[in-house]
């Protein structure tokens, strides 16, 4: 990709693409003095190859798990 011969993705226009929070995240994956290789087609795949999509998913059966305790927790307290 070059700025020169126009054939280059905009932060903007990568950030309408797969959002801000995918974005910061591959950036976030590398270190700051490495080359960035943005894999736009794995940002947007729905599956475990996406560390965000992978990640996401974690934190949401966390919540589930912990949402599901906090009531069985409530629910002992209310046997006593």
């Amino acid at each position: 990709m070059s700025k020169r011969s126009g054939n280059f993705i905009s932060l903007d226009d990568l950030i309408d693409e797969v959002g801000a929070d995918v974005v910061r995240f591959f950036m976030l994956m590398r270190a700051s003095e490495s080359h960035l290789e943005f894999d736009i087609d794995l940002a947007r795949e729905q599956s475990d190859k996406n560390p965000v999509y992978y990640v996401q998913y974690a934190h949401a059966r966390i919540c589930s798990i912990l949402k599901r305790q906090s009531l069985q927790v409530s629910c002992i307290g209310m046997l006593k």
